[in-house]
């Protein structure tokens, strides 16, 4: 009996224990989020990686969960579609479910025991951004932009940032960037047009959880400078210096507002910059105190919200003086003939201004060759009044000396009217007076040679007529047959400072028209000619045009035969100088159609000391 009931309940087990599924618990502890999100109430889910994720199971974390337990989940994974079995390997994370909070996936072996649990899972936390630049409503002046988004994720697994903008007027992508370790802030470099934009940043992490900026922000690029209208002031001159100006701004911007304008009072002493008020619409102003004489200026800068700047002056404002303030310019004293010569009768004329805004009365203007305060010479005064803040043409008359000559006026010369400023009283300005004279004319030859009635040779035929026309002081006593080109050796080598060295002996080496400047290049000729003079050939003369623009010519000989020694023209032996034209019948001049012209200068008559006031004119005939 015993043996039969040992079977019977055998038989019952075998029965019973395949209709029976053993339960296998996988629990684990969820830890809070590093930003203090609590892990209870999301949502875990288990699977076997091998049948995939799709035959899964979940359970809610925390007392709503099957755990009962904060922070804890219970899964039974023998409730999988295809059951676990000892030796599986098992997959678990949080899922979002939709407050963008997950974790790292964990692994568990399923052990012969009836649970098993593997390491703790953390929620992780989703990262964030900030967005740096441009700030909202910022307002900008350049074309390109560095965007710069801040980036920062308390479980360090960033990935990568992406710039999202409105630059096409739709709201699109432009550039992700992959975020490096450590890095903190992206930079996205953008060229963008002038107009108003919004951006933001999103941010992933490797679980690509992802967030925005909470809002969007808003910027502007501006790259034009303000418009200034006008800047006007409501004087027109001043007199005296306690008088206030009110001086007007108008000025705009397309884009955005103007921001800030600044008046800057330009003084004759410095810069003073002042604040503005609205006066209205797009006009600003300040008031100003003219507490200085002289010419001012007012200068208008404007910025906008951009930081673009423009600025506009006014013209010159002038503060005169209440006392009278005689001055001579320069630039009014003239001569009465253009190109006056040697001895002629001009007037000289200058303009008296009077910068002061009381007349000036009876004021004695005197006129001088040379500086008056260093032994200048008079030519002669007159008498002028000049009405407050006018002017005065006054002249007298003088007779042309050659030369340089420097003329000053000197206004009020007795220094009679009280002046704001006696020290601009005098001006000067040199008259470089032509020192050279054009001589032309015709030949009239008529000679014969004989004795008595017995004619030997005669001239008749003038239009074959050929020769030279020789001009030197009347003091030279000249030997034809020894003349040599300036500039030469007496025996035809090269001459060195030949043409300064006239200067010398003439006394024109200060002339902007010396012998040096019109012949010469630095003492070398500026072109030469082969002239025959007594049937020789003289070899590079140095010649000028005697007019500009016609075909006669005018050359330098020296008198070879006054050499003492040296072999050259120098200013120590002064040997006779002589200026040579070549005969061209009937050809056309700068005066009309002649024989000859020659140009000289005037103070050739003072080569020799003991008579200036003549030079003699030679001629050959060939």
């Amino acid at each position: 009996m015993k043996v039969y009931r040992v079977l019977i309940l055998l038989m019952i087990i075998g029965i019973i224990l395949p209709m029976c599924s053993a339960a296998h618990y996988i629990t684990g502890f969820v830890e809070d989020a590093l930003d203090s999100t609590g892990a209870d109430g999301h949502t875990i889910i288990l699977w076997n990686e091998t049948t995939g994720i799709q035959d899964n199971l979940t359970d809610t974390i925390g007392p709503s969960g099957s755990s009962g337990i904060n922070n804890e989940y219970r899964i039974d994974c023998e409730l999988l579609g295809t059951p676990c079995n000892t030796g599986d390997i098992l997959t678990l994370k949080v899922i979002n479910n939709g407050d963008g909070y997950v974790s790292e996936k964990v692994n568990v072996t399923v052990t012969a025991s009836s649970e098993d649990s593997p390491d703790n899972v953390t929620l992780n936390s989703p990262p964030t951004t900030d967005l740096i630049f441009p700030g909202d409503f910022e307002n900008i002046s350049n074309s390109q932009i560095d965007f710069n988004c801040s980036v920062d994720d308390l479980d360090g697994n960033l990935q990568e940032v992406s710039l999202y903008g409105s630059w096409t007027g739709d709201w699109e992508l432009n550039e992700t960037k992959q975020i490096g370790v450590g890095e903190k802030f992206i930079i996205f470099t953008k060229n963008l047009l002038q107009g108003i934009y919004k951006y933001n940043c999103e941010v992933t992490d490797n679980l690509s959880i992802s967030s925005f900026y909470s809002q969007n922000k808003s910027f502007t690029v501006d790259l034009t400078d303000p418009v200034i209208d006008s800047v006007l002031g409501n004087l027109s001159y001043s007199c005296g210096d306690l008088e206030t100006i009110r001086v007007n701004c108008t000025t705009y911007d397309g884009l955005l507002n103007i921001d800030k304008v600044i008046i800057q009072a330009i003084s004759p002493s410095g810069t003073t910059n002042y604040s503005t008020s609205i006066l209205t619409g797009d006009t600003y102003y300040t008031d100003i105190l003219l507490n200085e004489l002289g010419s001012w200026r007012f200068n208008c800068i404007a910025n906008d919200s951009a930081g673009n700047t423009n600025n506009l002056s006014s013209g010159d404002f002038l503060v005169y003086s209440d006392l009278p303030d005689l001055i001579v310019n320069f630039s009014s004293i003239g001569l009465s003939e253009q190109n006056p010569i040697e001895g002629q009768s001009v007037k000289i004329n200058a303009v008296i201004e009077n910068l002061g805004c009381s007349d000036a009365e009876n004021a004695l203007i005197g006129f001088f060759e040379g500086d008056p305060d260093v032994s200048g010479e008079n030519i002669d005064n007159s008498t002028v009044n000049v009405s407050g803040l006018s002017s005065s043409l006054t002249n007298v008359s003088w007779n042309v000396k050659i030369g340089p000559i420097n003329i000053f006026v000197f206004a009020d010369l007795d220094f009679l009217i009280n002046e704001e400023n006696e020290s601009n009283n005098k001006a000067n300005k040199t008259f470089p007076i032509n020192s050279w004279q054009e001589i032309y004319g015709n030949t009239s030859i008529d000679k014969i040679l004989g004795e008595g009635a017995m004619n030997i040779s005669a001239w008749s035929n003038e239009t074959a007529l050929e020769g030279n026309i020789f001009v030197t002081d009347s003091e030279c006593s000249v030997d034809w047959l020894s003349l040599q080109a300036i500039g030469k050796t007496k025996i035809g080598g090269d001459s060195s400072n030949d043409f300064s060295e006239i200067d010398e002996l003439l006394n024109m080496t200060t002339f902007e028209d010396s012998v040096s400047n019109v012949f010469s290049n630095s003492q070398i000729p500026k072109d030469t000619q082969n002239i025959l003079v007594y049937q020789k050939q003289i070899q590079n003369v140095p010649i000028i045009n005697s007019t500009e623009g016609f075909d006669f010519v005018t050359g330098i000989l020296w008198d070879s035969s006054d050499d003492d020694l040296d072999g050259e023209f120098d200013s120590e032996d002064g040997e006779d100088l002589v200026f040579v034209a070549p005969i061209k019948k009937n050809a056309e001049g700068g005066y009309g159609f002649y024989d000859y012209e020659i140009k000289i200068p005037s103070k050739l008559r003072e080569y020799k000391i003991v008579d200036t006031a003549e030079v003699y004119l030679y001629y050959d005939l060939n």
